[in-house]
């Protein structure tokens, strides 16, 4: 029997406006439907075993949900981040869907597209629903590519500069420049990874998995029924290698707490000393190239080589502190002329005898 799908009409997703349709076709500017920007809107028919996109997105609601160790574009930023709301819009940005629909109309990196991005409070949707990535009416990104995600899971353009420590999810500084995105591995962006989907399972009657966790699911990015075409070069057994990989670079980070802590006592021993402000820099920075791994998130699968080439630089820069001498103190003016008081007095004592 063959199926057909009712066309989707304007009415679906936009409530009338209270003078009915006819009005607003007759003056589409002065009778306008409403908008809505939730994620319910879409979840209405976006859900159930075959595609639960819905079901996925909305980890907020899962009892295990915890904001203080778990992240999610559900978690509503006026509840998690309520420092958010006393902020300029440029947090606005990538924390609501108000921002980003309009931040994202520019696709550079950084371009927050601030002279648009609604003020705190004037936000609607505090979370990142289905239209901030989808253009709804076309349901296509709003970016192709890496772009996408790139526009706001980025470090804000932080730097070593002997001044900075922290940097907040570098995600693409790290990806940007890795083999997936040069060239010398087959090209592969974030939703390649992340958002590793299974279909539903006629036979089995298993869920369909859409990767609207986000959440990176190596057993089944790497299994023979993920949509993805990493099987074709990878088999199941590849999760173990990207484990081990995650495992070293974990291993270095802990080692390096060791070394920043020899670094954090030679760096107090130096305090009111010439070579101070110089190692603070080094400190500063060593701290920065360690945090900037860390925040990645990804313990080096984003890129293997630079986390390794900044987990170097850390260590060098710490080790640079370690093994500065104190400065030996030369003797003052005070000092000099009190042992040539001394001298001329012994002087003076010889000469009466």
């Amino acid at each position: 029997m063959e199926t057909t799908i009712e066309p989707i009409t304007c009415e679906v997703c936009h409530r009338p406006p209270e003078t009915g349709y006819d009005s607003h076709i007759d003056n589409p500017s002065s009778h306008i439907p409403k908008v809505n920007l939730s994620a319910g809107m879409c979840g209405n028919c976006h859900t159930d075993s075959h595609h639960p996109i819905i079901d996925e997105w909305d980890e907020y609601s899962y009892k295990k949900f915890d904001m203080e160790s778990m992240a999610s574009h559900s978690e509503p930023t006026d509840v998690a981040e309520t420092f958010i709301l006393e902020r300029d819009n440029s947090c606005v940005s990538c924390k609501s869907t108000d921002g980003a629909i309009v931040s994202l109309e520019d696709e550079s990196i950084d371009g927050l597209n601030l002279d648009e991005v609604p003020q705190p409070e004037d936000v609607e949707e505090w979370r990142v629903t289905c239209v901030a990535c989808h253009e709804p009416h076309s349901a296509e990104y709003r970016i192709e590519g890496a772009l996408l995600c790139g526009n706001c899971h980025n470090g804000m353009g932080a730097t070593a500069d002997g001044m900075t420590t922290e940097i907040h999810h570098p995600n693409w500084e790290m990806y940007n420049d890795s083999i997936y995105n040069t060239g010398n591995h087959p090209e592969i962006g974030c939703l390649d990874c992340h958002m590793a989907s299974r279909e539903y399972n006629d036979t089995t009657h298993e869920t369909a998995v859409t990767g609207h966790t986000f959440d990176y699911e190596p057993e089944l990015l790497f299994s023979l029924e993920s949509s993805g075409k990493c099987y074709d070069c990878h088999d199941e057994k590849f999760a173990e290698v990207i484990e081990t990989r995650q495992g070293l670079i974990a291993q270095r980070i802990e080692e390096l707490r060791s070394v920043q802590n020899n670094a954090s006592v030679a760096l107090e021993n130096l305090n009111g000393t010439a070579s101070y402000e110089t190692k603070l820099e080094d400190y500063n920075n060593a701290v920065f190239y360690m945090h900037f791994v860390e925040e990645d998130g990804s313990l080096g699968i984003h890129n293997m080589e630079k986390a390794n080439e900044y987990l170097d630089k850390s260590e060098k820069l710490f080790n640079s502190v370690t093994e500065t001498e104190e400065p030996v103190e030369q003797p003052g003016f005070e000092a000099i002329f009190a042992v040539f008081g001394l001298m001329f007095m012994f002087w003076i004592a010889k000469k009466r005898d």
